[in-house]
């Protein structure tokens, strides 16, 4: 694994709360404990956002060969050297994730998706519903009904409630169907989808879900 470089460039993303989004700020100094960066910015925003002590976010960068990396952290506290520091705490090795193939990683997940969509074939509205497989910042499958008309390429409107701290944040978008798997012995079709409409806070609430499914599924022994 590696830790961000000074002068690299990180995201910082916060699912819920006060500070719910998505933040750029840049490592401006390493120590044994702590990684100093400058006071992060939401995208087109001017005036930085000063984060308090014991937020939790969640660091994505780029390692030097381009795999994407991540781990979850907290704000320690500030610093003012020749500009003013936000510290945050330093991860050991074993708790910076690395993601080399895929850009994110598939969880899975237990949930209802309300879904939306008009039927190619007679152009008539359908609203039905889906039972939740897997899920990650790029997209979803569920399983449907076998005589759902869903097909590749069609654009479907869906709605469902992430679990996230004890707590459910609802989502909602649309995706495209880019996989339909053939019917199983329970008659139902997995249905695999890309996110075509996603607002930026959900995508990072569903990344920070799918990243601590990964840490429990470790601790599990599920995967390495």
């Amino acid at each position: 694994m590696a830790y961000p470089v000074i002068g690299q460039t990180i995201s910082l993303s916060i699912a819920e709360g006060y500070f719910m989004g998505r933040y750029q700020a840049r490592v401006q100094d390493m120590e044994r404990e702590h990684i100093f960066i400058d006071m992060p910015l939401k995208p087109g925003a001017k005036i930085p956002t000063i984060l308090p002590s014991g937020q939790v976010v969640l660091v994505q960068y780029r390692a030097i060969d381009g795999a994407q990396c991540t781990f979850q952290t907290q704000v320690t506290g500030r610093d003012i050297r020749q500009i003013p520091l936000l510290s945050l705490q330093k991860p050991d090795y074993s708790q910076v994730h690395r993601h080399q193939r895929r850009e994110f990683l598939r969880v899975p997940i237990s949930a209802t998706f309300h879904l939306v969509f008009v039927n190619s074939e007679n152009k008539e509205i359908v609203h039905a519903d889906g039972i939740g497989h897997d899920i990650s910042g790029g997209g979803v499958t569920f399983r449907v009904h076998k005589d759902l008309p869903i097909h590749r390429d069609d654009i479907i409107g869906f709605r469902f409630l992430l679990p996230l701290e004890g707590k459910s944040q609802e989502v909602v978008g649309k995706a495209r169907v880019i996989r339909v798997a053939p019917v199983d012995h329970y008659d139902r079709k997995l249905i695999s989808l890309k996110f075509y409409e996603l607002q930026e806070p959900d995508r990072q609430a569903i990344i920070q879900y799918s990243f601590k499914r990964q840490i429990e599924m470790r601790e599990k022994g599920v995967f390495r």
